[in-house]
């Protein structure tokens, strides 16, 4: 991984320009034209696709991680988000879907032919392996979209829609030539251009392979993966927690070059998203409102590392600027929130509690640690009486150690492979912390002690050696999307296919301020503005019944 230590560069878009300007702006300092080759060198090219790419898979005003997020019940949201009602017109599903169709697949693509033309293979490897991870993650939320004649400018503006099945097939060939160019003789080789890994070819192998299993893993309900599985995991090459595929970011306002995500939900009294006490009350193992999710029988440590209250300790519901709906008596805790499929039928539900309210914590954004002390969370310059700020520079993970660890449970779980499930399912769980422990490191904050993770893993442990077969599968797919907290497009993938975790229903809680009324979303919509100006585009996909090829569940 490496630092990012420029700001992000204009996405080359004028729906972005001005709405992106902030988070975009000037990050390679260049006035060439990024999107031709002939002007822009690859080692230009490369950190504005990356930076793209983390900027559209995170948690930043215009990502995907939060709608992702908010339909996996890490976060909640007022409005229709709030009843599962994903629209094509939203501003994350036009933003993500122009920008990284003109941003990174464009510089992608650029680097690829530009790169097999002049000889600069270690480019060429690294931005297909991008490149399919960025396909990848296209299709698994949208199912058919533009792949083979996409990216091809003006000779062919109108690209059409493709098949996900055969964008997989072809990816996985990608991924495959990507690694062969890693290991050809190259002309120039990234360096501290590599935001990722610093040219690390042996990461970037790593990675590729690792790319494939989690693809693997998603399309083993409709293809026999299991030789292809065997074969992966005997080779030992798969990334470790000194290869994790993440952007870290910096601290410096101006030029900005923050975690995005930081900067959306640490502005004072402006978070876009609450965080979820379906979420909390499963750390916290309660159950107050008959959700019926899975309890562990013992705290999860990593509260406060997830979640940082704005109410100190001890607060109590009049403590809270306005009337609260999910409160500090509510949580047992000075946690403050709302419910899901709550939207204008709690009295409660829409008073402003920008003061008071949870907001995302060190994990999964760059937050502050909680220490109880509470504080107005604000990411500015300089502090007014009562406001704290978090950390910035906390990274957005794209695909970590204890992913691939819970990747592997789930596979043998379910006898994909022959290893122990048990075991994998241990170790997902020690890297899972060791990964909030790191977190602290880097902010400066305490780290979660040996004896408080043995307690909680050996809890979740007793739990799943006293399960059935599918009881022990929720339990793996329920540690993953607590660990996943911060990337939850991953978890959005392991619901669709295999049902779990238990997700809230809000017609079937004791609640009498939730009514559910949309079913789960299968896919997301298409970019209405897309759909409008491109002949070839299919219709808008039903996103409650119409499924992307792999779900099979």
């Amino acid at each position: 991984m490496k630092t990012i230590d420029k700001l992000y560069r204009y996405i080359s878009m004028s729906l972005l320009v001005v709405i992106l300007a902030s988070c975009e702006k000037d990050f390679l300092d260049i006035n060439t034209d990024p999107n031709n080759p002939t002007d822009a060198q690859l080692n230009q090219l490369l950190p504005s696709a990356q930076v793209n790419m983390a900027f559209i898979f995170g948690n930043s005003p215009g990502g995907l991680n939060g709608y992702a997020g908010t339909i996996m019940h890490h976060y909640v949201r007022r409005g229709n988000l709030n009843d599962y009602g994903l629209q094509g017109g939203d501003f994350a599903i036009t933003t993500a879907w122009n920008s990284i169709y003109a941003g990174a697949l464009t510089d992608l693509t650029n680097i690829i032919d530009a790169g097999t033309e002049n000889g600069d293979f270690h480019y060429v490897g690294i931005a297909q392996i991008m490149k399919a991870y960025i396909y990848a993650t296209l299709v698994d939320v949208w199912g058919e979209v533009p792949y083979f004649e996409a990216n091809q400018g003006s000779s062919n503006p109108f690209p059409p829609f493709d098949g996900g099945a055969a964008i997989y097939a072809d990816l996985f060939l990608t991924i495959n030539d990507g690694i062969a160019n890693l290991a050809k003789s190259s002309n120039f080789s990234p360096g501290a251009d590599d935001l990722y890994y610093g040219g690390n070819l042996t990461k970037w192998r790593k990675l590729a392979k690792t790319l494939k299993l989690r693809m693997y893993n998603n399309i083993r309900l409709v293809q026999n993966v299991n030789t292809d599985v065997t074969a992966l995991l005997n080779e030992g090459d798969l990334i470790s927690a000194a290869d994790e595929f993440e952007l870290v970011y910096g601290s410096s306002i101006s030029p900005e070059n923050r975690n995005p995500g930081y900067v959306q939900e640490w502005s004072p009294g402006g978070s876009f998203y609450y965080m979820d006490p379906y979420f909390f009350e499963i750390l916290r193992s309660q159950d107050t409102f008959g959700h019926g999710g899975v309890q562990f029988g013992v705290e999860d440590p990593r509260l406060p590392y997830y979640f940082f209250n704005q109410l100190p300790a001890g607060a109590s519901d009049s403590d809270a600027e306005n009337p609260c709906a999910y409160c500090p008596s509510d949580a047992g805790t000075s946690f403050l929130s709302i419910y899901s499929y709550s939207f204008n039928i709690d009295p409660n539900e829409g008073f402003d509690q920008g003061r008071s309210q949870t907001v995302a914590g060190l994990y999964p954004l760059g937050g502050r640690y909680d220490d109880g002390n509470g504080g107005i969370a604000a990411n500015g310059a300089s502090l007014t009486a009562g406001q704290v700020s978090g950390n910035p520079g906390i990274p957005q993970r794209l695909l970590s150690y204890h992913e691939r660890l819970f990747i592997e449970a789930e596979l043998a779980q379910v006898g994909t492979t022959g290893g122990n499930a048990r075991s994998l399912l241990s170790d997902a769980i020690d890297a899972a912390f060791a990964k909030v422990n790191e977190l602290a490191g880097m902010a400066s904050a305490p780290t979660i002690s040996s004896t408080d993770i043995t307690t909680y893993r050996d809890a979740v442990l007793a739990s799943y050696d006293a399960s059935s077969a599918a009881g022990q599968l929720e339990i793996i797919m329920t540690q993953k999307w607590i660990a996943v907290f911060g990337n939850s497009l991953v978890a959005y993938n392991d619901y669709r296919r295999t049902g779990y975790p238990e997700l809230h229903n809000g017609n079937t809680d004791n609640l009498n301020v939730t009514v559910q009324t949309r079913q789960f979303p299968v896919s997301f919509p298409y970019d209405i503005g897309n759909l409008q100006l491109n002949p070839n585009a299919p219709s808008q996909r039903v996103i409650a019944t119409q499924k992307v090829f792999w779900d099979n569940n």
